[in-house]
Order: structure tokens, then C-alpha cells, then sequence
């Protein structure tokens, strides 16, 4: 070819290089994660937008929060624990506390951040504004989802802080979404900042209420003292989480949870419509009011329930095409409330969402465990249920209460309740006497009713015999711990509750001896058997005042919840 031929072709190729290295930037972006259609286009989008430097750095609404707490002591109800230190993160966000009540700033974090807390304060990121510290308070929390908001004493002390948005409470990051963790992780005092993906969108058990709810995982790092700091999408900087907890265990690596944007939605409407009077530091000229914070419960179906998935079983039920749930038991404390659901009943749909035979719906753009859908309603709420009852379908009304076992657990901000009677020490039985124990070295039978077992309007509460002090008016019976037996009946009356086992003795101290009788009987249930007790009623008072002097338990042989029973 002539040398002008030559010329072209390479001024040819020099444009259209030229042009392919424009837009290399952009097609190198997203590349490996949604390779065509307009998903891949917005997610490019948003990178380049994200990485041209558009979006705010959030690291400037987040603060560190510092915990002095004091847990109750659960096995030996009357004493606390030794006062521990702790560290959090939190994100400042801007919201009304209380219907009719204006917007103002205040700090979103996790509730075990802020759990049995003695004394709380908040600092501000160090290398952006000074390092003091200032008094924080507890205005609303929610054990169940791990949500806590806090109101500082010096409100202007976060006048300089822009708040962070807190994303949409009908849409959830996509898998592949690009997301920062960012607080105050020990090792350092700086803010700081690590990026991932969200990995899964499931519902999963939250450690510190041992209940199951809506989260996301992602890979961005979590370590201690990033809980409760806010998960924000990298291309928006949009609040989409808040950081509860990591997965630790052998062979498992960067499995962080987070509690997604449409429960801690669901949690700020609800302060939003509260009484203003009932949210501590809200209605008062200051925090310090005396008045606790608003305590938040999430709704409960009061059943138990098994999957569909084997074919014999749903032929054996009659359904059909049809798919759902079978529900095995009912959690029902209150014989005066006929529950809608019936043991046997196949729950199809609930709130307008077809189950399938593992339970799971369509809800947020997603197929989603129906608890999802459950925890976005609020207690007292009435929700429709489609259910397969008697060969036939029908359409229920259940109303959502919040959710409570025989034994408790996710306790805190609480005292323990017990009560003491001739040196025996009763308690109701929960998960956090449990935590005495190592898990493969609780006692069988205590284990037992944690696991298996459940409210009947004949019994709400599993009262224990947690310990015994020792005393010549209970001698023969042991001392210390003695197996932890738990209560039948009070001189022959079933026990339903601790109330109701101080109602039945105190009546039988004033009632005094008789012709019949002059002691109280107590029949308690070893793990080897029944076994009885038997105290004399004269001289109980006596011995009450002696073993409240030797082993420190307050004169009145009891938590404050009896003072009036």
C-alpha cells in the first residue's frame, strides 16, 4: 500500500483506541458481578458515581459509645455482677421521638451496645472534632432486633454532625451490592472503615435475643466495637444496616450480620408515634428524668410449626397443589383469648402472602422466610391467615401479641426475680440462669423445658428451687444447690407462676397453724422424681429475719416485683 494508505489505518485505530479506553473505566467495574441487562447498567452507574467521589464520607455521623454496665447476678438473684467497661459504635441520625414532636438528632446503634447500662456517653470521631465526651441516655430500645436510639443531655453537641439517611423500609441491597461497615473496632481510636459485599439476605437467629428475624450478611469485616455502627451502601451512603454480630467459628471467615433498613424503619415508626411523655429524655428538660426508655417488642404467631417438604405428608393432609406449614403446638398463657390457629391447621398464606412447604414467601422482591413478613407488623396488629383446616380452606384473623416461653430469654435492663421462704430460694427458670452453665453441662431436665417447652394457661412460668440456705429450720433438706427441682404445687395447688407461688405461701403464713396442719408443704419435681418439703410455720418469721442477717438477702426475702403481692 502507499504510504498515505499506511497513515489512514493508523489514525483509524488510534481513534477507535482512543475511544475503547474512554469507557474502560466503566466497563471494568462491575464487570464480574451482573455481566448484561439494566441491572448491570445501574450497578456500573453507580460505581463510577460512587468512585468519582460524589458520595459523602460517612465517617463523619458516626460516634463512639462507651458502656459502663453492671449485669445482675442471675444465680444469685440478689447480688450483681462486677462492673464492666465497654465500647460501640453508633450513626447519627435525624428523627422526631414521639408523635407530634419535631425532628432532632439523635444516635442509632445496636441494643447490646447499650444493654444493663449504669453509665453511658458518646465521642464524637476524634480526628474531625475534639474528644470529649458527652452523657448519653437510653430513649428507645428493642432487644429482639438489637436496636437502641440514644439521646444525648447536650443536644448541640451533635449540631455539627450531618445525619445519615437510613435507606428505604421497602427495598433490600442485592446480593453483589457493594457496602462499608464503619465505626470504632478495637485496636485503634480512629473511625474506621472497611468495604465488602452483601452476601445473603436471609432470616437468621440474632445472638443477643436468641430469636429469629430478618438480617443481612455481608464480607466487610466486623470486630468488636464496630456493633451497632451503621452498614452504609458505597454508592449512596444510605444507612442499609446496623452491625450486630460476626459468625466465629473454625473454617468461617468474614461473616458479618447486620439488621437490614426495613426493621430499623419499623423501629423508628414506632418511636415516632410513642407518647412523647412515655420516651425518657424527650419530655423533661433533661435525659436524667428518672423514666426508662421506651421498650419496643416485635409480634409473635404463639405457635410452633414444622415444613411440608415431605410429599407423603402433604398427601396425607389432603392439599392438593396447595403448599404451606403444618402447625404442631400453640403457645397460648391466657385462657380467656381463643387463639385463631388450632394444632393440625396448614398455614397457607399469611398477610396476603402464599407459603410455600418450607414456609417461605414472596415479600421485598425477594423469596424470604415468612418470618420477614411477620416482623414487619406490629404487636396488637390483626392479620388475615389462610389456613387448610377440616378438608377445607378457610381465612382466620389472628391478633399478633408480643412473643413470650415458658422460659425467658433475651433479658436485659431487668432485676431477677425471686423470692426466699424458710431459706428456699425460688426463681423462674430462664436462659440467662442457664448461662451458669456450659452448654454440654447444663442440667438435663432445666435444659429440657428451655428447649421443649411452652406456655398453657395452667402454666406460664417454670418455677425452680435454685439453691438452698442452710438454716435449722430447713435442715435435712440439704444446702446449696440441689438439683434445681422445679415446683408443682404449694400444699397441694398447682403453682402457675412466682406470683402465684408468693400468693399461695403468704396466704398460708397468715392463715397460721391449724388443728389440720402447722407446717407448708412444697412438691417439687427432681430429675429423679417427685420429691416433697415440708417447713413448720411457727418459727418462720423468725427464720426469715436470721437467714436474711447471715447470707445477705434483703429483709423483705424478695425482689421488689412482690412487695405488693
Amino acid at each position: 500500500l502507499p504510504i498515505w494508505g499506511f497513515s489512514k489505518i493508523a489514525h483509524s485505530l488510534s481513534e477507535s483506541l482512543k475511544a475503547a479506553m474512554l469507557q474502560l473505566p466503566a466497563l471494568l467495574v462491575r464487570s464480574c458481578r451482573q455481566p448484561c441487562g439494566r441491572q448491570w447498567l445501574r450497578l456500573t452507574c453507580r460505581s463510577v458515581s460512587a468512585e468519582a467521589g460524589s458520595v459523602r464520607d460517612p465517617r463523619d455521623a458516626v460516634v463512639k459509645i462507651f458502656n459502663t454496665r453492671q449485669r445482675p447476678g442471675w444465680t444469685v438473684p440478689w447480688q450483681d455482677q462486677p462492673v464492666e467497661s465497654s465500647t460501640g459504635s453508633g450513626a447519627v441520625i435525624s428523627t422526631s421521638l414521639g408523635s407530634g414532636s419535631p425532628a432532632r438528632r439523635a444516635v442509632l446503634t445496636a441494643a447490646h451496645v447499650v444493654a444493663d447500662s449504669r453509665f453511658l456517653q458518646v465521642q464524637r470521631t476524634n480526628d474531625r472534632f475534639g474528644g470529649e465526651k458527652f452523657r448519653a441516655h437510653v430513649a428507645a430500645v428493642c432487644h429482639e432486633t438489637d436496636l437502641a436510639l440514644l439521646v444525648l443531655e447536650e443536644e448541640q453537641a451533635l449540631a455539627e454532625m450531618q445525619p445519615l439517611n437510613v435507606g428505604s423500609a421497602r427495598e433490600l441491597p442485592r446480593v453483589f451490592d457493594k457496602v462499608r461497615v464503619v465505626g470504632y473496632p478495637v485496636g485503634g481510636d480512629a473511625c474506621s472503615v472497611t468495604e465488602g459485599v452483601v452476601s445473603r439476605v436471609e432470616v437468621q437467629e440474632y445472638s443477643h435475643s436468641l430469636r429469629p428475624g430478618l438480617a443481612l450478611t455481608v464480607d466487610a469485616a466486623i470486630n468488636s466495637g464496630n456493633s451497632g455502627g451503621p452498614l452504609v451502601d458505597a454508592a449512596t451512603a444510605r444507612i442499609v444496616g446496623v452491625a450486630f454480630q460476626k459468625m466465629v467459628a473454625r473454617g468461617v471467615e468474614l461473616q458479618g450480620h447486620a439488621v437490614p433498613a426495613p426493621l430499623i424503619q419499623r423501629f423508628l415508626e414506632e418511636i415516632q408515634a410513642a407518647d412523647p411523655e412515655s420516651i425518657a429524655g424527650v419530655a423533661g428538660d433533661s435525659a436524667a428524668d428518672g423514666k426508662g426508655p421506651l421498650r419496643l417488642r416485635m409480634p409473635s404467631l404463639g405457635c410452633d410449626y414444622q415444613s411440608l417438604e415431605p410429599r407423603a405428608l402433604r398427601k396425607s393432609l389432603g392439599l392438593g397443589s396447595r403448599t404451606g406449614i403444618l402447625v404442631s403446638r400453640l403457645h397460648n398463657a391466657d385462657a380467656t383469648q381463643q387463639p385463631a390457629l388450632a394444632p393440625g391447621d396448614v398455614l397457607l398464606a399469611f398477610n396476603g402472602h402464599t407459603l410455600d412447604e418450607l414456609g417461605f414467601c414472596d415479600l421485598l422482591g425477594r423469596r424470604l422466610h415468612f418470618a420477614a413478613a411477620r416482623d414487619l407488623c406490629g404487636v396488637g396488629a390483626t392479620v388475615p391467615l389462610s389456613v387448610w383446616r377440616d378438608g377445607q380452606e378457610q381465612v382466620v384473623h389472628q391478633k399478633l401479641q408480643a412473643a413470650r416461653y415458658l422460659v425467658p430469654r433475651g433479658q436485659f435492663d431487668v432485676r431477677p426475680r425471686y423470692f426466699v421462704v424458710g431459706g428456699l430460694v425460688f426463681q423462674p427458670l430462664s436462659h440467662e440462669y442457664l448461662q451458669g452453665w456450659n452448654a454440654n453441662e447444663r442440667p438435663s431436665h432445666l435444659q429440657e423445658l428451655f428447649q421443649a417447652g411452652h406456655l398453657t394457661p395452667e402454666r406460664n412460668e417454670a418455677v425452680m428451687l435454685s439453691q438452698v440456705l442452710a438454716d435449722e429450720v430447713n435442715a435435712g433438706y440439704d444446702s446449696g444447690w440441689v438439683g434445681a427441682p422445679i415446683v408443682r404445687a404449694i400444699d397441694g395447688e398447682a403453682v402457675r407462676n412466682l406470683e402465684h407461688l408468693v400468693e399461695l405461701v403468704r396466704r398460708r403464713r397468715s392463715e397460721g397453724s391449724s388443728e389440720s396442719t402447722d407446717c407448708l408443704s412444697i412438691d417439687v419435681q427432681m430429675s429423679s422424681g417427685p420429691f416433697r418439703i415440708v417447713l413448720p410455720l411457727d418459727g418462720l418469721a423468725e427464720a426469715d429475719a436470721r437467714i436474711s442477717s447471715i447470707y445477705g438477702v434483703p429483709r423483705t426475702c424478695g425482689s421488689v416485683h412482690y412487695d405488693q403481692v
